[in-house]
């Protein structure tokens, strides 16, 4: 029978989890968080164990167990902790303890440590450095055609002229102007940035967008607060965004639930849909049922049918910062499943959503096309027809 030795921890790490031994201990082991965890079905042990690994003192396997960083920081482990626990702020907690003491090896981990690092020098995280910096540290993305095909779009942009502004329709004399928070991810994609400013037009929607805003924060999780301070509330075209703009004291609103509800109270437009149903998808880090909420009323004020089945298939994480490097999970292959036999495509609130499922799509050969929910939806002028040509999966950057 083999030995095992534990590492004998550093002093500040046995106080922080005696700490966290008192926080957690009325925790009774029910298993309700586990359950009601996005990531549950990739876990090896989930919060429940981790908690009882807390209880238990095993100081060594909970800075050893990657769980912590395939947390996404969703906060329902909390939302539904019938002792009121955070457990969203435990698990927080071990993962800086882990940054410090630790040494785990995971795309999720190392996603944040890039993110950190690129952060302490610009203000936004450059999409093709912070992948060269993963393959430099060994994580290669599964889905080489879609890295690849990303990774010419952005060189592109280096090129002279390959920074352009938002085009498209110009939005009307009389438009509600906004203020916008694009993120890092969207400027970096100049076709369907624009799109996105074309789709808020036809509501009336100007979008003022700050240009220089700096990154919310979220890719570090946590060791970069938000670069980007306001004292006005903003629209964002991000759930991660939202999150973290949160923390930080900013009212962040999610924009299409804002389109969608101007729609609603205009009766000069009406909202058009580029297919008649379609399989919603809201991610782990949205408001899930206030997206799938707004999912909902897109569908019904365009005629097309939302199609859904359990509530869980479709806020499932899609694996979120690793997605690109561990491949499809299993809620995103299950989803995509659904949705092939449905032979109805994604639409989704997220973009880092949209580049996982493409991504699963193209791994696990479903032929489900995956659309950003400005490629799907868009408004026309009341009394015309709310159907509009199928919608291309990608569209070609100009």
């Amino acid at each position: 029978m083999a030995v095992v030795t534990e590492t004998r921890s550093p002093q500040e790490v046995l106080d922080a989890f005696e700490a966290l031994k008192q926080e957690c201990a009325i925790c009774y082991q029910c298993g309700t968080c586990t359950s009601s965890c996005p990531s549950g079905r990739e876990l090896y042990r989930g919060p429940r164990r981790i908690v009882r690994l807390i209880l238990a003192g095993e100081v060594d396997a909970v800075l050893k167990s990657d769980d912590l960083w395939r947390c996404t920081e969703c906060g329902t482990c909390t939302e539904v902790c019938r002792m009121d626990i955070d457990v969203a702020g435990v698990l927080h907690k071990l993962r800086q303890l882990e940054r410090v003491h630790g040494g785990i090896r995971c795309a999720e981990r190392a996603a944040a440590d890039v993110a950190t690092r690129h952060l302490g020098r610009r203000s936004r995280i450059d999409n093709l450095r912070f992948g060269a910096a993963m393959v430099s540290r060994g994580y290669v993305p599964k889905d080489k055609v879609g890295a690849a095909e990303m990774g010419v779009k952005l060189a592109r942009r280096l090129l002279p002229g390959g920074k352009k502004r938002p085009a498209g329709e110009a939005p009307p004399a009389d438009a509600v102007t906004l203020p916008f928070y694009a993120g890092c991810a969207l400027p970096q994609g100049n076709e369907l940035h624009a799109v996105v400013h074309e789709v808020a037009a036809g509501f009336g929607v100007r979008l003022d967008e700050t240009t220089d805003a700096g990154c919310c924060g979220h890719p570090s999780r946590g060791a970069v607060p938000s670069l980007f301070e306001t004292g006005e509330r903003v629209f964002t075209a991000c759930p991660a965004c939202d999150a973290s703009l949160a923390e930080s004291g900013i009212e962040a609103v999610p924009l299409w639930g804002a389109l969608a509800e101007r729609a609603g109270r205009s009766s000069a437009i009406s909202f058009a849909a580029s297919g008649e149903r379609f399989v919603p998808y809201v991610g782990c880090l949205a408001d899930r049922d206030a997206a799938l909420a707004a999912l909902g009323d897109a569908a019904e004020q365009s005629g097309a049918a939302m199609v859904v089945d359990y509530p869980t298939l479709h806020n499932g994480c899609c694996g979120a910062l690793g997605g690109m490097y561990r491949g499809a999970t299993k809620s995103s292959a299950r989803l995509l499943e659904f949705a092939a036999a449905q032979q109805a495509p994604v639409v989704t609130t997220c973009m880092l959503c949209l580049d996982n499922l493409r991504s699963a799509a193209r791994e696990l050969k479903h032929d489900v096309p995956v659309h950003f929910w400005p490629e799907f939806f868009r408004a026309v002028p009341a009394g015309e027809p709310a159907a509009v040509p199928t919608a291309p999966e990608e569209r070609p950057d100009d």
